[in-house]
């Protein structure tokens, strides 16, 4: 489970005082972020061996019946299958393993261009092999092919180029690389081709090409690449050179994660929990890194399905419960835990008025991110890692999502939030610096408070407190907008403060909510 949350840091430095004169009343205890998820059997960490990462990986979650509660996805896949394998006899013999001076400078020429992140790098690339190709036909049909001076291009020679198209800022770069590798195959079946022969190095610079790709089904061909890779290693006998490693699957599965297709996430998730049967079966080498569960967590996060927080946070859990048994790949990041807050605050169900914890009725899933944050704020302070440090982002978003949970709450719960953060980067902390995304939020935080007052008093007559609450949450945006302008003007003019027409509109409409026209005037 995580860490209980821990006291408020003093403040040491008044430079900034106008950051900390948040009117805030007490914060409430958060709930525990994950009790939901506190049956799991993943969370008994003494009871999991090495090898059960399959089960770890499958987040399925249970009614006490015994039930599955997950909802069903419309995403189908076949399983990915390893064949047994029988050794077979190399098809490369002695001379096509070894490589002339000329074909060893040629490569090295190739692969030092391939450093290049440009759109006219890769092109010359492919040009350079496509002659040396031609040129080597030519020699082949003289029987001239074992001249020491002649190019013989290899596998690291199309391995290059291909390089060369994922790095490459092209639209059609993708399909520039997977021509190239369906070339390899030509030659290594239709002219015996030894050299050409791909290998895993090959597929998966193709694979990162796809996932670097921004046309439409670009992560299904990445996905389908990787079928294919297995396709051709069990059509091959085997053979490690050959073999998917922990590397295909991790690049897949962030394509498919940040494709932002249709059911994106669950497809990610179906990958990782194929990833876990095959390390299950024996393939010891294929784990997940702390990127791609991070990947699946923010593919969840932007789904904005009802209950996607739960899955982003079952993952989580897993990740915790793989560090804990020894994968120190897959132990949570600052990234991670910021992806599943982003969760936390983009369900649907944050503004649910049946889904709240205490009795001033804050919003159960705000509450859960505020308990990820004080989890990585206690973790930092024990193990001093910075892999897990909070940011500017880890507060921003947990602000935001009391701004998304709308209840008359949130105003005062994001100023204490905002206090927090301004307290760390006041201790030197520079990555919390408050920027105009935290600020804007704190202020929608206050205009949510002022609507979810206006609506609980519909049912009854305005009392002369909650018109009180509605003012000061009015005010506190015109004070918010205020600071923020004065720490742009400060500081240079740095972009990264400067408020924006949404931060405007947000506080005028506050103050028109409850008529302050002075405020208003002072806004324009």
């Amino acid at each position: 489970m995580f860490p209980s949350p821990r006291g408020i840091l003093p403040r040491r430095n008044l430079i900034l005082c106008m950051l900390v004169s948040l009117s805030c009343s007490s914060l409430h205890t958060a709930v525990s972020a994950f009790s939901s998820c506190s049956s799991n059997k993943c969370l008994q960490r003494s009871s999991c061996s090495p090898r059960s990462i399959a089960t770890i990986c499958s987040t399925k979650s249970s009614d006490d019946d015994g039930s599955d509660s997950t909802p069903p996805t419309t995403f189908t896949a076949s399983q990915i299958t390893i064949d047994p394998i029988i050794p077979a006899a190399s098809k490369q013999t002695d001379s096509a393993t070894k490589v002339n001076s000329a074909t060893l400078q040629f490569n090295n020429r190739l692969n030092r261009m391939t450093k290049s992140f440009d759109a006219k790098t890769a092109p010359k690339v492919e040009a350079l092999l496509l002659e040396a190709v031609k040129n080597y036909t030519r020699s082949e049909e003289g029987g001239q092919t074992r001249n020491k001076h002649i190019i013989t291009p290899n596998t690291v020679s199309y391995t290059n180029a291909i390089t060369a198209w994922a790095r490459c800022t092209r639209k059609d770069s993708a399909k520039r690389a997977q021509a190239l590798l369906d070339q390899m195959h030509s030659l290594y079946k239709e002219k015996g081709w030894v050299h050409v022969k791909p290998n895993k190095i090959s597929y998966n610079s193709v694979i990162t090409a796809w996932a670097r790709s921004r046309e439409r089904g670009s992560a299904l061909q990445a996905e389908q690449l990787l079928r294919n890779m297995y396709d051709f290693y069990n059509k091959e006998g085997g053979g490690e050179e050959l073999k998917p490693d922990s590397r295909s699957w991790n690049a897949v599965i962030n394509a498919v994660a940040r494709s932002r297709d249709k059911n994106c996430a669950h497809r990610a998730k179906f990958l990782l929990d194929e990833m876990g049967r095959l390390y299950d079966e024996g393939a010891g080498d294929l784990l997940p890194d702390a990127l791609t569960f991070g990947a699946i967590i923010n593919a969840y996060a932007n789904s904005f399905e009802e209950g996607s927080s739960d899955k982003a946070s079952q993952l989580l859990l897993h990740m915790e419960s793989l560090a804990g048994l020894g994968f120190e790949k897959a132990k949570p990041t600052t990234f991670v835990y910021n992806a599943c807050m982003n969760a936390f605050a983009k369900d649907p169900l944050i503004s649910s008025k049946n889904v709240t914890d205490g009795g001033d009725g804050t919003s159960s899933r705000a509450a859960q991110a505020e308990q990820l944050l004080i989890s990585m704020e206690k973790r930092y302070e024990e193990e001093k890692d910075h892999r897990v440090m909070p940011d500017c982002i880890s507060y921003s978003t947990v602000i935001n999502a009391y701004a998304n949970s709308k209840t008359p709450q949130s105003g005062v719960h994001a100023d204490a939030i905002l206090r927090r953060m301004t307290n760390r980067y006041l201790l030197g902390d520079t990555k919390c610096r408050p920027n105009a995304f935290a600020f804007t939020a704190a202020i929608k935080a206050h205009s949510a408070a002022i609507n979810a007052i206006a609506e609980d008093e519909l049912t009854s007559q305005t009392t002369v407190q909650s018109k009180q609450q509605m003012e000061a949450s009015a005010g506190r945006c015109e004070d918010l907008l205020q600071q923020l302008c004065l720490l742009y003007q400060n500081h240079g003019s740095d972009r990264s403060l400067k408020p924006t027409s949404v931060t405007f509109e947000i506080t005028t409409k506050a103050l028109a909510q409850v008529e302050d026209g002075e405020g208003l005037e002072r806004v324009k």
